[in-house]
């Protein structure tokens, strides 16, 4: 396994880095979008746990810390889902141009830019797959997008869910032609059963894979059930 940690410029912002290459190479790669107030390492370090299982399927993954999260530039008040989006679509391009198989992995509202950025030019019908943990629509959101608020430590503003609510996350669901693979926590905190529905629902009408983990909450999930998460989206990536 080859291990690179680098930082790349995007829209004036160092933003932090980690590809992991296997040894043997399929030129296939999982990029890795973390949620809200979190980091490349993925809750509970899932995301570290998953690149290293692909690892030893042959295929390479980059985790990164989106703009203003993580080791990243910016003020985690500053944060804008929109920079998530282009900061996404930017390394979708880069290894798209590399001649690499892209595929998507998001959790959380990195769920959601992940399907928003399957919409946009350049990225349109050229992901393969994405697979989608807790994804947030974010479709009935009801904030000041004017105020500054705090949560786990952290003051962001209310802009950040005005923007991911602008994005449209069903109506981009609906665009989406590759195979899905969604995962939700029967008990999750943040997301209402009704939005989780909407998104089943979609999910299951173009033909992609639910699962339901129960007695589980929006993050981070007991560890055999994650493995079984692995599991179901190593076969589906595999089929690509």
């Amino acid at each position: 396994m080859k291990e690179k940690i680098f930082f790349e410029n995007i829209n004036g912002k160092k933003i932090f880095c980690y590809l992991s290459e296997p040894t043997s190479s399929q030129k296939k790669i999982v990029i890795m979008c973390h949620g809200f107030r979190g980091s490349s390492l993925g809750s509970a370090k899932q995301f570290v746990d998953f690149a290293r299982l692909l690892d030893q399927k042959g295929f390479s993954t980059l985790r990164f810390d989106q703009p203003n999260s993580g080791n990243s530039d910016g003020d985690f008040l500053n944060s804008s889902f929109n920079e998530w989006v282009d900061a996404l679509v930017f390394f979708i391009k880069k290894y798209l141009d590399q001649g690499y198989k892209v595929s998507l992995l998001g959790q959380s509202m990195g769920a959601t830019a992940a399907v928003i950025s399957t919409s946009k030019p350049g990225v349109k019908d050229k992901i393969p797959c994405i697979l989608l943990w807790v994804p947030d629509p974010k479709s009935d959101v009801e904030i000041d997008f004017n105020q500054a608020y705090e949560e786990g430590g952290q003051k962001y503003k209310g802009s950040f869910w005005k923007e991911a609510k602008n994005g449209d996350f069903l109506k981009c669901l609906d665009q989406y032609q590759g195979k899905i693979h969604l995962v939700y926590g029967a008990q999750d905190k943040f997301i209402s059963q009704k939005l989780r529905n909407q998104v089943i629902e979609k999910v299951k009408s173009k033909g992609g894979k639910v699962m339901i983990l129960e007695g589980q909450d929006h993050s981070p999930w007991g560890f055999e059930l994650t493995q079984q998460v692995y599991k179901e989206e190593l076969d589906i990536l595999n089929q690509i």
